[in-house]
């Protein structure tokens, strides 16, 4: 039996991070979170001793806030597109990935795929892992061929479900928020989200995660009923919830078969 371990440590504007633990190393995708609530997972899950790199998607800050805090405590690998590491300015030397292309990292394959998103070069990961394969998507305006085919493949899927399209058209946002939210190079929105599940899973998917939903113009309540109700109108049966915004989530514990409702109380 795999020893392969997956958390959220975040999802939310107010801060990202995934944690893949392979036993021998762990791997930080993203490093929204803040540094104390970083450090506090870390020991928590007994990894400090073990942080063998950090990967960015891309250089907003709720994606990189504390990479540099992350870098003087445990000195890790840090890698990037050569866009996203321009973009976050860090003084920290990384190792640039492209975009399209395959490398392994301490054992673990990451195929970097980039996706569309109002950022400099911003990228989703496929993570071939021991014993799992995970698609990991959480800022993107549209779901190309390239996220389906990742989708496709994926033991776990971490899509983002952003915005519920009611709420936000009634929300406070101004207009023109409004309209690059709901660009191409936005967020997903639920119906999206469902539109690009609908599409892409198969078989071997069992467990969907939705990520990165909006505080104020969605609920996870929203995201997984819009979801889950495509999917099994399209005779999908898959483990559907909705990530915490704050507090860790065990993302190979399978959540509730039908109504993940209770991600209602975290957010």
């Amino acid at each position: 039996m795999s020893s392969t371990r997956l958390f959220s440590l975040g999802s939310g504007s107010s801060g990202n991070a995934f944690l893949l633990d392979t036993g021998d190393v762990a791997l930080l995708f993203d490093s929204g979170v803040g540094i104390r609530r970083m450090q506090l997972h870390l020991r928590d899950l007994q990894v400090q001793q073990r942080l063998g790199a950090v990967l960015l998607s891309h250089e907003h800050s709720d994606h990189i806030r504390s990479l540099d805090a992350v870098n003087r405590h445990y000195r890790p690998q840090l890698v990037a597109t050569p866009g996203t590491v321009s973009g976050a300015r860090s003084v920290h030397p990384f190792d640039h990935s492209v975009r399209g292309t395959s490398q392994t990292l301490h054992g673990v394959t990451v195929h970097w795929i980039g996706v569309d998103h109002d950022a400099a070069e911003p990228s989703g990961w496929l993570i071939e892992a021991p014993g799992v394969t995970v698609a990991l998507f959480t800022d993107l305006g549209n779901v190309s061929d390239s996220v389906r085919a990742a989708i496709a493949v994926a033991d776990v899927v971490v899509l983002e479900s952003n915005y519920d399209a009611q709420m936000l058209a009634r929300g406070p946002y101004p207009a023109h928020l409004k309209r690059r939210i709901t660009s191409s190079v936005g967020h997903l929105s639920n119906d999206d989200c469902a539109s690009a599940l609908v599409a892409a899973l198969t078989p071997k998917t069992r467990q969907v995660w939705l990520a990165h939903l909006s505080e104020t113009n969605n609920s996870p309540r929203a995201a997984v009923h819009t979801n889950l109700t495509a999917l099994q109108m399209n005779g999908i049966d898959v483990s559907v919830d909705a990530l915490p915004r704050h507090d860790l989530r065990d993302l190979l514990a399978t959540p509730p078969r039908q109504l993940g409702f209770g991600a209602d109380l975290l957010d």
